[in-house]
Parts: C-alpha cells; structure tokens; sequence
C-alpha cells in the first residue's frame, strides 16, 4: 500500500515525526477501501485513504469526501460495515451516552446520518467501548453497558407506522435529508455478557 498522502508531509522532521498507519480496512462495491492518517502519539491527523482494485492489482486516492469524513475515531480506528451494499460507519457524539450511524452516498461523495441516535457510552480508561457489525441484513453494536457487560445490539428501524424498514430503505431515506421523527429506531439487546476486564478488539461475521 502507498500511502501517497504521507509524502505530502512538508518537512523531514514531520515526516520523521508522523508515521502513516492505517486506521480501518472495508470491502466495499468489489474493492478493499482502507482509510489512513497521520500518527504520533497522542496525535492522528485523517488524510484520506486509498483504494485497492484487484481486478487491475492496483491502489488509487480515496474519493476526498469519503476518507477525510469517514466517521468513528476511535483508538485511531475507523468503525465501518457493508449491509445490503451500502456503506455504514459509526460516528460517536460529543456526548456520553450516543452516537450516529452514517451511510456513505458516493453519488455525492459524503457521508449522511441514517440512524440519529445510538445508545453506546463512553468509557474513558478502555481504548475500545463499541465495535461495529453486520449480520443478517442487519446493523449491530457491540458496546459495554453501565455495569460493563459487553452486549450485543441489533438495530430495528420502523417507520412512523409501525412499519420494520430495511437497511436500503434506511439509506434511501438518509439521501433525502429525513428527520429522526419519520422513524424510530428499537434497539434490542440479543445478548448480554460480564468478561471481567476484558477489551473489545474486533468482530467477524462467518459463514459456517
């Protein structure tokens, strides 16, 4: 991988200073997308990403709206997954006790909030409180809760009828600017686990 953003580092002393890393890996419409940024402790600057096409074994620039705005900073990770084709990431809120779901439009080349609220927190002393996943169509978090059981959440968004909506029909929403009270969003806990002390690193859906 090129990393061809870190060659745009001004000096020798930066460059010395600031080592690219990449910060999240997705496979997305054929392709693996793998954002990166700029890191020297306790500082990461996002610069984009790259994209890697097998068909012509080859890397190209991330669309510029995509990786400087690819949400989810977190312990220098980018949370993404891919759910009936459509790219969704989580971005964590300024507040405690939330965060947003976004989905990428690459029409546009921006990312767009498809669920306005998610109940994760904040847990300071752990590097990583939530991961993001898909499995059966569906988005789920897993997050730690207020007595730090680590719990799996699964994401039923209905519309203001009562309605269950697909992920698509989530993003075709999200392209239209749709508010928060045309929709509410359950989340259910599927499952509820105390592993004492132990850290949530990553989480693979696996077809057995």
């Amino acid at each position: 991988m090129p990393f061809s953003k870190a060659q745009l580092v001004p000096t020798a002393y930066l460059s010395d200073l600031l080592k690219p890393i990449a910060t999240g890996m997705t496979s997305y419409m054929g392709r693996l997308f793998v954002p990166q940024s700029l890191y020297s402790w306790p500082f990461i600057v996002d610069v984009g990403g790259e994209i890697y096409d097998p068909e012509t074994n080859s890397w190209a620039e991330m669309p510029t709206g995509m990786g400087e705005g690819w949400p989810a900073r977190q312990a220098g990770t980018k949370l993404s997954v891919v759910v009936d084709g459509e790219l969704y990431a989580l971005d964590p809120s300024a507040s405690s006790n939330s965060g947003k779901i976004k989905v990428y439009d690459q029409k546009e080349d921006t990312w767009k909030v498809a669920i306005g609220k998610v109940p994760v927190a904040d847990f300071t002393e752990s590097e990583s409180p939530y991961l993001l996943t898909g499995f059966h169509g569906k988005i789920h978090v897993l997050t730690k809760d207020a007595n730090h059981n680590i719990a799996v959440m699964q994401a039923d968004v209905r519309d203001n009828l009562g309605s269950p909506l697909s992920s698509t029909s989530v993003y075709a929403k999200s392209l239209h600017e749709h508010s928060d009270s045309s929709e509410t969003v359950f989340w259910k806990v599927i499952d509820s686990k105390n592993l004492g002390s132990a850290e949530l690193v990553n989480c693979q859906v696996l077809d057995v």
